[in-house]
């Protein structure tokens, strides 16, 4: 009996440097699905090259785009990866291994390791992070949130076994230009979801984050990186709460 098909799926906007070696580490999949939201570097045409198809689709906001996404599937079942994760040679077994077993699951979670300045984040709350992105077709879509989404599953998920890497800021420049982008989406959503603003908001929230990650989350314990880690995200915070406040006075002129 044939185990079930897999499809996998890549949402990629201008990620020459990645979409290469993500694809290749999707290569238990039978189908590889790239939804490009826009590429004007040489993206696609290395997707493509790379064996993968390629559909171009518009983007209002991550879990809006994910679920276009998954129209492209026919697998039976659908992982979903980050231009920049890579599935780890265990992981991969273990999402053959988790489709073939009759266990009942509609779904799994791996464990993601994410890299920050090019170490591992083993502390701050980073890990270990269990995220949810293999599911059966039909079982399962993204939220519908403009930043940080999630998979919404209808039945029961499991746990495999083995590392999703992510390779989220290289350096200290593409944090500060994805917290740009994800501090005013953050915004938005607050705004849309009536969230008031408020001065203590500026003050509260940002050292909360800061307690929370590198002590009570023995970000201490990740050296230096810890430290840099918990202060930007304090800073993503308070930056988060800044723009709020700023959507307000807005409608206010």
């Amino acid at each position: 009996m044939n185990r079930p098909r897999i499809s996998a799926v890549i949402m990629a906007r201008d990620e020459a440097k990645n979409i290469e070696a993500a694809i290749e580490s999707l290569r238990f999949a039978e189908q590889i699905v790239v939804a490009d939201t826009g590429s004007s570097d040489n993206t696609i045409e290395l997707a493509r090259n790379a064996g993968a198809e390629v559909h171009s689709i518009d983007f209002d906001g991550f879990g809006s785009g994910k679920n276009k996404a998954l129209e492209f599937c026919n697998g039976d079942w659908i992982f979903f990866l980050d231009a920049d994760e890579r599935v780890s040679p265990e992981l991969a077994e273990s999402i053959v291994e988790g489709v073939a077993n009759n266990s009942g699951f509609d779904g799994y979670a791996v464990n993601r390791l994410s890299y920050f300045l090019g170490k591992p984040v083993r502390h701050c709350g980073w890990y270990p992070d269990y995220v949810l992105r293999l599911f059966k077709k039909g079982q399962g879509e993204f939220s519908d949130r403009l930043v940080h989404e999630g998979v919404e599953l209808k039945g029961a998920a499991g746990k495999l076994e083995g590392l999703l890497y992510h390779y989220s800021y290289e350096n200290l420049d593409q944090y500060i230009e994805k917290l740009n982008v994800y501090s005013r989406l953050n915004a938005e959503e607050m705004y849309k979801s009536r969230r008031k603003w408020h001065f203590r908001d500026l003050v509260v929230h940002p050292v909360a984050t800061f307690v929370k990650m590198y002590v009570l989350k023995a970000g201490f314990l990740d050296g230096v990186n810890g430290f840099l880690l918990a202060i930007l995200s304090s800073y993503h915070v308070f930056v988060k709460y800044a723009k709020l406040r700023q959507l307000y006075r807005q409608v206010k002129k």
